[in-house]
């Protein structure tokens, strides 16, 4: 049996640190700490990168030595997914990293997965951006039981999490008070362990969270009766918030991450402030152009992470979801961070690009909750907008069977979703909506809310 990491004195420190001060560091630190803080970590992870082939290549004629400070970081060029991905196995490996190296790729959900290295302690940090979390939504991590279903298909996050720290931690965690399960396993099957294991708060995708929902409205799972539930991985549309919300009896909220993030990035407060983990991320927004927006304007997401001792991730564009990015905002819950104004709003490449010019991400063309809101109905229990062609968009919409006779009709639904998209696209955009039995999800990812089969490139070329 292979001897746990923590015995090595310096991983043990590290993890502690991760998990048990990083949670609260957050709360009452001072402007002048925190920054001092940031600026270590930054200084920790271009050492790490100096060691990394790709960024050596990278950054000749830099001296790295200078970059001691956040304000320091624009000295340093952008680097792209295509990058990262030209650049493993060898390119992305840390100096010396080799022996404690685990290999791990995205989603792909915009294309090819990108592949790269982490380790026990940079993963011991989304551990601890999690126990963070549940502090701030009341939760007492000793004593509150979390249930995560994901996606725990071979090297991807959650399974790389799970067999690179969750079980290397036996030793210190008898691990009762968490329930790890795959999304893709039968609706009925997840929420029966849900209700034998009856916990406080559950992570999952949007998606799953729809069905577990439809499935908990039948009056199954009694005993599922969570305090928070925390949506990942896709953009949370409002009508799925509420209607999963109306299944619980609990709060939904956002968290945001990526695989190349190694912890989250943000997350949505009880109050509707989306926080943003500040201590262990830089976060810069950028136009189509690649220059930087002024502060509150939306554009694309550039990411800096400030710990960790995998592949490095300096001012990365591979994540490319659209943001606008707030000073420092207090807010009832007790945290004064950088906030994300109007959250995440979705990827680029998940956008909706009219004739007309206007381009709206996945979020803002989420509009199903605004069409139905005075018909007050949940009977549609699942939906997926997909942009055929750039004139051209259906609207796909499964519904409750056992309440096709209760209130507003098929009929009337469908209509005003219609009329709602219409309104929304404009005049030269053919509008199609109709009843689907399912929306399958794609091999080995969770169905998305949109889908545009026209590419950005493709659709400026078009509108021009």
């Amino acid at each position: 049996m292979a001897l746990s990491p923590l015995v090595n004195p310096w991983v043990l420190q590290a993890f502690l640190r991760n998990t048990l001060w990083a949670p609260g560091r957050l709360e009452g630190r001072s402007a002048a700490d925190l920054a001092s803080l940031r600026d270590r970590g930054l200084r920790g992870v271009v050492r790490v990168a100096g060691g990394t082939p790709l960024y050596q290549a990278k950054y000749r004629g830099i001296d790295l030595g200078r970059i001691r400070r956040i304000s320091d970081l624009s000295v340093l060029p952008l680097v792209s997914k295509q990058e990262i991905m030209g650049g493993y196995p060898e390119g992305t490996l840390p100096r010396g990293a080799r022996r404690r190296a685990v290999p791990l790729n995205t989603s792909g959900s915009t294309g090819k997965p990108v592949m790269f290295y982490t380790d026990f302690v940079t993963l011991s940090m989304a551990a601890g951006s999690f126990l963070r979390e549940l502090r701030v939504y009341g939760l007492d991590w000793r004593r509150a039981r979390s249930a995560h279903i994901g996606n725990f298909t071979p090297g991807k996050a959650d399974e790389v999490f799970q067999r690179g720290f969750s079980e290397r931690i036996r030793m210190v965690n008898t691990q009762k008070n968490m329930l790890m399960a795959n999304t893709f396993e039968p609706m009925k099957d997840l929420l029966g362990k849900l209700d034998v294991f009856r916990p406080d708060a559950i992570i999952s995708y949007p998606v799953t969270f729809q069905h577990l929902a439809h499935l908990k409205k039948k009056g199954l799972g009694e005993h599922v009766r969570p305090k928070v539930l925390m949506c990942g991985g896709y953009v949370l549309d409002e009508y799925t918030r509420r209607y999963v919300e109306d299944a619980f009896g609990c709060r939904m909220v956002n968290v945001y991450g990526a695989a190349e993030s190694g912890a989250d990035i943000a997350f949505e407060c009880l109050e509707g402030t989306w926080h943003m983990n500040h201590d262990l991320f830089q976060v810069e927004v950028v136009d189509e152009h690649q220059q930087l927006v002024a502060e509150g304007v939306t554009g694309h997401l550039v990411l800096t992470r400030l710990f960790g001792s995998g592949t490095p991730f300096i001012r990365y564009t591979g994540i490319d979801d659209w943001v606008a990015v707030q000073g420092e905002t207090s807010c009832a819950c007790g945290l004064r961070t950088p906030t994300f104004k109007h959250g995440v709003v979705g990827r680029a490449s998940t956008c909706v690009i009219l004739p007309d010019g206007r381009v709206f991400p996945a979020a803002s063309f989420a509009i199903l909750n605004y069409a139905l809101r005075d018909l007050k109905t949940f009977k549609v229990r699942q939906y997926q907008i997909v942009q055929e062609k750039i004139d051209e968009i259906d609207i796909r919409l499964v519904f409750d069977e056992e309440q096709r006779d209760v209130g507003p009709s098929v009929e009337l639904i469908i209509e005003r979703v219609r009329k709602a998209y219409e309104e929304k696209a404009g005049p030269k955009v053919k509008i199609t909506v109709h009843e689907v039995k399912e929306i399958p999800s794609p091999a080995g990812k969770p169905a998305p809310l949109v889908i545009s089969k026209v590419t950005l490139e493709e659709g400026f070329k078009l509108i021009e």
